[in-house]
């Protein structure tokens, strides 16, 4: 084993002595001058070794240095792709903001164009010619009598357009037969003129009905009328059908409907709430019993009576009242749809006598004057209008030369007045 070479005495006390030049140590004054006695020889043979140790010191720091630039340089570096990240990120959400904006957009456009369809078509198939000469399919409920209907026709001088008729609701048996078929006059026309059926979602027994049962009612319906107007569960907020569960009722709704189409495609749907609030434990949110792409019209029963068309402030409350006239025109017109008044009329029966108006003509100048205005401010609006001309005591709807004379003169001056 090679044995390494000692240093010199001479070298080690060199090297001491460069130590203490260095740093100051004691071969300096306080000025850093060698002390006295050092040996000339040694401070000669130091200046290599001091040279040695000064560039290492000096290397080190420039190592250090450069360490700290690069480190700099690699913080200023992550800093640079973390701010475009972000910059990357900000600009990814803004794209992606700005095609959900655009799909938005897209989205109303459509909407705002199937609405312009609707109304176009509704104002296409509105600009047909009515028998009547109205600017509507106006008509009634003539108590199931095709002579009523008739005589009604020559006393107010125009033929009626549509024939309003209920189904028997005790039992589906019942339901299902159609006597109401022949409550139509003789100058009834399908292609012309409107058939229109009033039909519970549930019989007075609480049966929803079968498939093959809903199939047999659009195929009996359709035998009066291919394209019949029918007013499925109508006045649901108060008096028949009760939507006392709105999920359940659509349900049933939307049965009902595809059921009867699959017989009878044409057939019109009508939804046909009463005027006002919900009533009898019904679903308060009365609009929640639309169901969007199975309805064709939206109608509104209505009469003279809760409170009596006698003063402004009864006649606006009917107009301005949530659920009221203009709500539901509102509502059918936004979905591009069009209105009716599948019920209304004056009032003197007992049945109604304290909050009704009575033999009240106000109530059919009325009446008339708002179905013009909407239907001349955006025509083919009015769907049809059907006069409730029940003759009962419960409640003295009909207008005739010997019922309700005072009414019935104005309902016929409007006619004539409104008449092509």
């Amino acid at each position: 084993m090679k044995r390494a070479r000692p240093f010199s005495a001479a070298f080690v006390a060199t090297l001491a002595l460069v130590a203490g030049v260095v740093v100051g140590g004691p071969h300096t004054d306080d000025a850093g001058v060698p002390a006295r006695g050092v040996p000339q020889q040694v401070l000669a043979a130091s200046e290599p070794v001091a040279g040695y140790v000064q560039a290492k010191t000096t290397k080190k720091a420039a190592a250090k240095k450069a360490a700290a630039k690069k480190a700099a340089a690699a913080k200023k570096a992550a800093a640079k792709k973390a701010a475009a990240k972000k910059a990357a990120a900000k600009k990814a959400a803004a794209k992606k903001a700005a095609a959900k904006k655009a799909a938005a957009k897209k989205a109303a456009a459509k909407a705002a164009a199937q609405k312009a369809a609707a109304q176009k078509a509704a104002a296409k198939k509105a600009a047909k010619t009515y028998a009547s000469g109205m600017p509507w399919s106006d008509g009634g409920f003539f108590m199931h009598s095709s002579t009523r209907a008739t005589k009604f026709a020559t006393w107010r001088g125009a033929p009626v357009d549509n024939v309003v008729a209920y189904t028997s609701r005790a039992n589906w048996d019942e339901q299902l037969n159609d006597w109401w078929a022949s409550t139509v006059p003789s100058t009834f026309k399908a292609s012309r003129d409107d058939f229109i059926i009033s039909v519970p979602l549930w019989t007075d027994d609480g049966k929803a009905g079968n498939d093959p049962r809903w199939r047999e009612l659009g195929r009996r319906i359709a035998a009066v009328d291919p394209d019949a107007l029918v007013r499925l569960g109508w006045e649901m907020n108060c008096c028949f059908s009760h939507a006392e569960n709105a999920a359940q009722w659509r349900k049933q709704f939307s049965r009902a409907v595809t059921l009867m189409r699959q017989t009878a495609p044409d057939l019109q749907i009508v939804f046909n709430p009463n005027e006002g609030p919900a009533q009898n434990g019904t679903v308060k949110s009365i609009e929640s019993l639309y169901v969007k792409g199975k309805v064709d019209i939206i109608a509104l029963d209505s009469y003279d009576w809760w409170a009596p068309f006698t003063t402004q402030a009864n006649i606006n409350s009917h107009f301005t009242k949530k659920y009221g006239w203009n709500y539901w025109y509102e509502f059918a017109r936004d979905r591009g749809l069009p209105f009716a008044l599948a019920e209304f009329s004056v009032s003197s029966g007992s049945g109604q006598s304290a909050h009704s108006g009575g033999d009240n003509p106000k109530f059919f100048d009325v009446t008339y004057t708002w179905l013009a205005q909407k239907q001349k401010a955006d025509p083919g609006s009015i769907r049809f209008v059907s006069v409730f001309n029940e003759g009962a005591d419960y409640c003295g709807c009909e207008i005739s030369a010997t019922s309700n004379r005072k009414a019935g003169a104005k309902y016929k001056s409007l006619i004539a007045g409104l008449r092509k």
